[in-house]
């Protein structure tokens, strides 16, 4: 199989070093902290939002104490636990934790007296429109996120020119 850049990459020869136009390289200190209001206590750092393949890549923080709405992923969601302590019920996890969530997988993380940092990537399908649903706790009401949610998340205040950079 053949990918662009790769018909130098033939056993026997030295490989060259290959960056394609469409490769992204980001120091997460270039984009800035979102408090997601309408979800107390917690905040996000979208590094990479992909309409086109419906790819969202970000860093979350839930304060100490918190607990994030019931939400549902319509899409896979693959999180990476790089400080502190959350649960999923009787599901601890911790610092090095890994979690590999199905479509259909709905729950409320929670966090203790630490609060927690995870790396998150959610993987819907080219052309989904939404790729988590959240409820309200007080009004039962369901909002239904798309990658626009975390590509407009790129563009707020302190964000400006942070998703043309690569």
């Amino acid at each position: 199989m053949s990918t662009p850049g790769s018909s130098d990459l033939s056993p026997g020869t030295k490989w060259p070093m290959v960056q394609l136009p469409d490769d992204i390289f980001i120091h997460s200190e270039d984009r800035p902290w979102v408090a997601m209001g309408e979800f107390g206590g917690s905040y996000v750092k979208v590094l990479h939002a992909d309409k086109t393949n419906n790819i969202a890549v970000f860093l979350y923080q839930l304060s100490p104490n918190s607990v994030f709405p019931m939400h549902e992923h319509l899409c896979t969601a693959i999180a990476y636990t790089l400080q502190g302590d959350w649960a999923y019920g009787d599901i601890e996890l911790h610092k090095g934790s890994f979690a590999f969530e199905t479509p259909g997988s709905t729950h409320a993380p929670t966090t203790g007296d630490t609060g927690f940092t995870v790396m998150t990537v959610l993987i819907g399908s080219p052309g989904q429109e939404a790729i988590l649903r959240s409820q309200d706790p007080e009004t039962l009401e369901v909002t239904e996120l798309g990658i626009d949610f975390f590509i407009d998340l790129m563009k707020a205040p302190g964000a400006e020119g942070v998703s043309d950079r690569h």
